[in-house]
């Protein structure tokens, strides 16, 4: 964590006195510390998702739910990156589509798990 929090202060100096120069520079420092930052964070990622598939043996869940919560995780991080990206460097306009095709992605994964839901919930009722 200290090194990210490093990174990131660093980052930004070097980008607003690079930026004071010439204002591509800022941002290709402020891209180039981001991805840094979230090659940092795969790591992290990949234990997590081990951690999740180990969870998943050990209660017996059905592996479709925990796939499909791991892409909607997924999703929502791109999108977040890509709005973020997008804001940064001026485009508001594109950071908005993102988000929204980010949204309507994780509606469209989560269908399965929503039928199942109301397949359950009718099954009670009847």
């Amino acid at each position: 964590m200290v090194k990210v929090v490093l990174i990131g202060v660093v980052a930004i100096f070097l980008s607003m006195a690079a930026g004071s120069v010439r204002k591509e520079y800022g941002i290709l420092i402020a891209f180039c510390a981001g991805l840094l930052i979230f090659s940092f964070s795969l790591g992290k990622i990949k234990a997590m998702i081990e951690t999740v598939h180990s969870f998943e043996e050990s209660i017996g869940m059905n592996h479709e739910y925990i796939s499909i919560l791991l892409k909607m995780v997924g999703i929502a991080w791109l999108s977040q990156l890509a709005v973020s990206v997008s804001r940064d460097v001026g485009q508001s306009t594109i950071a908005g589509q993102i988000a929204f095709f980010g949204k309507v992605s994780m509606l469209l994964v989560s269908v399965p798990v929503l039928r199942t839901l109301i397949e359950t919930i009718g099954g009670m009722l009847a």
